[in-house]
């Protein structure tokens, strides 16, 4: 009877510990889940602005230089403005 106990015993001990051992491991796994669905999302928009810089590009090289791009890439690369044009920035933090 007493081996039957003690078999009984270290069952039950077993079962709870491997219980929260698959809780520990499925919780682990969501937040890993979770970071690489922020992940994707994160290279997805990112996928997104290159698409149209490429596409921006692509219309360049098919047109050739226009001023309107010269002037847009001047303006945001370089921090040109034309004159007697005010530039204003905002330097408040999001």
């Amino acid at each position: 009877m007493k081996k039957n106990r003690k078999s009984g015993v270290f069952t039950k001990v077993f079962l709870c510990g491997f219980a929260v051992y698959a809780a520990v491991t499925l919780i682990s796994l969501q937040l890993q889940i979770n970071e690489r669905k922020n992940e994707i999302n994160t290279l997805s928009d990112d996928l997104a602005a290159q698409e149209v810089t490429n596409a921006e590009l692509k219309e360049v090289l098919d047109n050739g230089l226009t001023d309107e791009y010269i002037a847009r890439e001047a303006r945001e690369k370089l921090g040109y403005a034309s004159p007697g044009e005010r530039i204003f920035v905002d330097t408040s933090s999001k």
